[in-house]
């Protein structure tokens, strides 16, 4: 397993976030994350195990354990501790993807054939529910305090899924309930992986709480520019088809901002219609519109909360580095998952 791409020179590359962070052997830590998440769904001969492995090494960023192994870095620590509870937190997010792709039907994921696809819906139902106990079991050996800290945060996710799914195909759908759906389905897994962190480095309270809520800032951020890289994103360096949400009616922050504007009249009666998919012409009117600026700027406004969080940690390069990150990904998101015919005039559709 990959942690996190490693173009040469890119930002998010191993070396440049190891120089960011001011933790020489990231790379070394992060891979000791992805053995100790193997050996937890596979170790034991499971027969769930094989399937769990390989859906779990589809080439996620593994943001969340890196923000885990930062944090904890904060109070001079990595150890076995950090990372269980790096893994554990990996492991909700794969375990959730899992369950995401029966919900949607989903047969392949970052180009590889889903569970569902794979071995039928009833292996998939139970390779999640494994992926998450393996969780549970990893963040017990964390400690009781880490254990609680994870599930409240799987119970978030899951509330903030039924929200997305409940105002699915919806075009009334205000900002204020897809800001609440996004706070529990990313933000509070991203704020769990740093508060765990924290537990493990030892931190005061007051930079527990610090993490955590740079963690949920950054999760929101991170999710309003994914809903971006929905509509003007590369398919093939992004691993995935665009244009998902609006054809799975999941109407995001670009898609509310569209249908508040000039076009909104003609956006809507394209997702209202006889049509179940609106496709392009829905995606054109949404690129056109302006909302994508808008989006970008919330999710800068994210990015800048996030950053408050941790100013008061900037005497070490590890809180240099948390304040910097949100920017960091932002730009190479940008950079390397948008399609190229929007770097020229990113905003507003290709002629």
């Amino acid at each position: 397993m990959v942690p996190i791409p490693s173009e040469p020179g890119s930002g998010l590359s191993l070396d440049h976030l190891a120089a960011l962070f001011g933790v020489d052997d990231l790379a070394e830590r992060l891979a000791a994350v992805d053995a100790r998440l193997v050996d937890a769904l596979d170790g034991d001969g499971a027969l769930l195990g094989r399937d769990s492995v390989r859906v779990a090494g589809t080439g996620g960023k593994r943001l969340r354990p890196l923000l885990t192994v930062v944090s904890a870095a904060l109070g001079g620590t990595f150890d076995e501790r950090v990372v269980a509870a790096a893994a554990a937190v990996e492991l909700v997010q794969v375990g959730s993807l899992v369950h995401d792709d029966i919900i949607d039907g989903a047969a392949t994921r970052r180009g590889r054939p889903t569970i569902n696809a794979a071995a039928g819906l009833e292996t998939a139902l139970l390779a999640g529910d494994f992926i998450l106990a393996r969780a549970a079991a990893l963040a017990a050996e964390v400690s009781a305090e880490a254990a609680g800290v994870l599930a409240g945060a799987l119970g978030d996710l899951c509330e903030g899924q039924v929200l997305e799914m409940r105002d699915a195909h919806d075009p009334g759908r205000s900002v204020d309930a897809y800001l609440a759906s996004v706070r529990g389905k990313t933000g509070a897994l991203f704020s769990c992986a740093c508060h765990l962190g924290a537990l493990c480095g030892g931190l005061s309270d007051r930079n527990t709480l610090a993490l955590s809520r740079y963690g949920a800032a950054f999760g929101m951020g991170f999710q309003v520019l994914d809903d971006v890289l929905d509509v003007i994103g590369d398919a093939e360096r992004m691993g995935k088809p665009t244009g998902t949400d609006i054809a799975g009616g999941v109407y995001t922050l670009p898609v509310l901002g569209a249908l508040a504007g000039p076009d909104g009249d003609e956006l809507r009666r394209l997702l209202e219609g006889p049509d179940t998919s609106p496709g392009a012409g829905a995606l054109e009117l949404v690129r056109r519109s302006g909302s994508l600026a808008d989006a970008l700027a919330t999710a800068d406004r994210y990015d800048d909360e996030a950053r408050r969080q941790v100013d008061h940690l900037n005497q070490t390069a590890v809180g240099e580095g948390l304040a910097l990150f949100p920017r960091t990904y932002a730009t190479w998101a940008l950079e390397q998952l948008m399609d190229r015919r929007y770097l020229a005039v990113p905003l507003t559709a290709p002629g």
